[in-house]
């Protein structure tokens, strides 16, 4: 019990802490040993841009706007719009762009994201393939920014920073965010960011890897699957796309969920990179993810391992601050937005409790890659 407790504590404060630490004393160092990658703020190869779309007729004709007012020449800018069977009126939406470079692809049934973007892909002449989604709204140099990394041919993929808004953006997120951009930030430098978001980013039209129809991430998949082929996938925080937050606790739940049983599967579809001859980058995903998504585990472990290992005076400290952070975590519910003292607990619980709820839905076959749509 003792050693299943240091092994389940030190893993969890390894990957939350140790590791950012490590990142931060290794990347100055690489950085002084290996040559920059090529950027031309005037790179302007060909993009199509691929959307699924499914029930959006509230926010695709905004989406479609914004695309089109993209800071970049017109005649190298493809759009391709996929309704995933829709039912509202998201394909007459698409037809009422007088735009020729829009193109729907009216799919009657439905399959679910990456289904669609498997279809369109055939469809596309572009050099580069630009990924987002139907709620997301790009500032005006975001493609610009994406395009420019790849005057460079080391460079696979490109993937930009997405920023939520809304009148109730929650707090309890802050501490969570700031350090994923900073883990994002370093491993780019490093060797290469892991997998992508599915808001913003930009892979070569020779890098598309094939992907199965049930993938449940499909960005952090083909992210993963591009840096297999031996190219470099980076982070470009100046690359910015904002989305609304989801309406209700539940709804965000219900999408960390499915993100959760998409993280088990991606253990599967990318076991390449957890092979240790890929250098930094298997250890960045080891340390980032793969160690994250068995959390929950981990703190059961530690939990368990800790009751059985009382009435030890040692032990009965960790006991009492264990059981006083998960106390603060349901204060939380509470008072999360509020104050950071029980914000960030909850949070942290709450991840942890999608994680595991994740698992079990892989475990048992329950997620479907065409999921409902979150409501904004």
């Amino acid at each position: 019990m003792s050693i299943l407790f240091w092994l389940c504590g030190g893993l969890l404060v390894y990957t939350y802490g140790a590791y950012p630490l490590a990142l931060a004393l290794l990347v100055p160092v690489v950085r002084k040993l290996r040559r920059a990658h090529r950027t031309e703020e005037q790179h302007y190869p060909s993009v199509s841009v691929l959307l699924s779309a499914y029930n959006e007729e509230k926010h695709i004709t905004d989406r479609l706007a914004n695309i089109l007012a993209q800071d970049y020449p017109n005649t190298k800018l493809q759009v391709l719009v996929g309704s995933d069977g829709s039912t509202d009126a998201t394909d007459s939406c698409v037809r009422a762009c007088p735009d020729p470079r829009v193109c729907l692809f009216d799919f009657l049934e439905r399959g679910g994201k990456p289904s669609v973007l498997k279809r369109l892909v055939p469809h596309a002449t572009g050099e580069l393939l630009v990924f987002t989604d139907a709620n997301t709204q790009w500032q005006p140099d975001a493609l610009k920014k994406l395009a420019r990394h790849f005057a460079d041919p080391r460079i696979g993929g490109v993937c930009g920073r997405l920023v939520f808004q809304g009148k109730d953006v929650r707090t309890d997120e802050s501490p969570y965010w700031k350090l994923e951009t900073f883990l994002k930030t370093n491993e780019s430098a490093l060797d290469s960011c892991l997998g992508a978001n599915g808001a913003i980013y930009a892979i070569r039209r020779s890098a598309w890897p094939e992907i199965p129809d049930n993938t449940f991430v499909d960005d952090f998949v083909i992210g993963m699957r591009v840096r297999e082929q031996g190219l470099r996938v980076l982070y470009d925080t100046e690359a910015v796309a904002t989305e609304e937050l989801p309406v209700t606790v539940g709804h965000e739940m219900t999408r960390r969920i499915r993100i959760g049983a998409g993280d088990f599967q991606a253990l599967v579809l990318c076991w390449r990179s957890l092979l240790p001859w890929r250098g930094l980058y298997t250890w960045s995903f080891w340390s980032h993810k793969v160690l994250r998504w068995f959390g929950p585990f981990f703190m059961i472990g530690a939990l368990v391992a800790n009751y059985f290992l009382l009435p030890a005076p040692f032990f009965l400290v960790t006991m009492m601050l264990q059981l006083a952070f998960y106390a603060l975590a349901l204060l939380g519910v509470i008072v999360r937005r509020k104050f950071i003292l029980f914000s960030a607990p909850h949070y942290f619980a709450v991840i942890n409790l999608a994680l595991l709820l994740g698992f079990f839905r892989y475990l048992t076959g329950t997620q479907r890659a065409a999921w409902r749509r979150t409501a904004r």
